[in-house]
């Protein structure tokens, strides 16, 4: 029998990231030359781009001469300031990270027991990675639009705005900021995409487990009680484990989709305000480029609402899955068991971003109102 590859869907984008400096590598606790280059390659690579490349927004944006300048610049550097927040997370608990994701490929409490399931497995896996990499090729794809927009200006323009400490206007030197520009940023826009793959992909495979396991009890529903009793029992040893795996989960995403959420609205407000004083007849390549940038924007906050959203409804069918049982033949020792079962039940499974509110579809609504708010107060502050 084949062994299913549990996360197949993100392998290769794990060894993506542990290249780009953001995931910990498997042979980090040895001692020689080449585990010190690994341990420090991240900050090697980001300190000098991903950090320096935003500092210089924040002052470019700080220092600009009028509002519409400083505009133009802040709707890209709050987002910046969101990767900030995932990459320090993800730095802080490395180690957790990492042993998440050996419990989600490895550990064999979370095995899957015969062809049926792992079939479902496969095709979720897939269809999880179609999604994604979609959004990924998008999203970079928005990037290198931004990158080339601006050689059909008549004056020279950075793709996105930075203070560059030199005069840049000029034939010699432009090419030195936009080259700076575009590795800085092609990093940022990796990171950030990356490390919003793999905390949807979390909540992505808890939410797996919790099907998986409505799929074994609506499975009982043809099983004799001889059999069906110790299925149960592992199947409630297993809805524990999971419950742990997603008090982790939450612990490492939270921190993630709340800077999200916070920041987002203020991204889509800034992009707007930025898309109304451009005008498309001036600059097409810039209009078209901001108008990509806010659906990336609007689909990055969907994705985490929608799979923290499938994590909650998914556990929560499991009461109807319990009663697709035949609990009415059970005997009173199993019915006694099925009873305790739905009581541990009535505890409701929700992922929660700090203490502020639950991950799921009605706080992606709450955000999209909130950017349209300050979107028209911005523009009465502005006339």
């Amino acid at each position: 029998m084949q062994a299913t590859d549990r996360i197949a869907a993100v392998r290769f984008l794990i060894t993506v990231q542990r290249w780009t400096g953001l995931l910990k590598w498997q042979d980090e606790n040895s001692h020689d030359l080449w585990t010190w280059v690994k341990r420090i390659h991240p900050f090697a690579l980001h300190l000098p781009l991903t950090f320096t490349y935003i500092g210089l927004m924040w002052l470019e944006a700080l220092t600009s001469a009028d509002f519409e300048q400083a505009g133009q610049v802040l709707y890209m550097s709050v987002t910046e300031l969101a990767l900030v927040t995932k990459l320090i997370n993800i730095w802080y608990r490395r180690e957790q990270v990492a042993g998440f994701i050996h419990k989600l490929a490895d550990d064999p409490a979370y095995e899957l027991c015969n062809p049926e399931e792992r079939e479902f497995w496969h095709r979720q896996q897939m269809h999880f990675q179609r999604i994604f990499y979609f959004y990924i090729r998008g999203s970079l794809f928005v990037a290198a639009m931004g990158f080339s927009s601006v050689f059909f200006q008549e004056e020279y323009e950075l793709p996105f705005g930075y203070y560059v400490p030199f005069e840049w206007r000029t034939p010699e030197r432009y090419y030195y900021a936009w080259g700076y520009n575009v590795i800085a940023m092609t990093l940022c826009c990796l990171s950030n995409i990356l490390l919003d793959t793999m905390g949807c992909y979390f909540m992505f495979q808890i939410a797996l487990l919790y099907r998986v396991m409505n799929l074994r009890l609506q499975a009982l529903h043809r099983t004799p009680e001889r059999e069906s009793a110790p299925r149960l029992r592992a199947i409630f040893r297993l809805h524990t484990r999971v419950r742990r795996l997603t008090r982790q989960c939450e612990a490492l995403v939270s921190p993630y989709v709340l800077s999200q959420v916070v920041f987002s609205a203020f991204i889509i407000c800034f992009s707007a305000y930025r898309l109304v004083h451009m005008g498309f007849r001036e600059r097409p390549g810039l209009f078209l480029t901001t108008l990509q940038f806010v659906a990336v924007m609007i689909v990055q906050i969907f994705l985490p609402c929608y799979y923290g959203n499938e994590l909650t409804f998914h556990a929560s069918a499991l009461t109807d899955s319990v009663f697709r049982t035949n609990w009415l033949e059970y005997s009173v020792p199993t019915r006694k068991l099925l009873n305790c079962y739905m009581e541990f039940l009535k505890r409701p499974v929700k992922v929660r971003a700090g203490v502020f509110f639950e991950i799921g579809l009605p706080i992606f609504v709450k955000t999209i109102n909130n950017a349209y708010s300050f979107f028209a107060l911005l523009l009465k502050v502005s006339k």
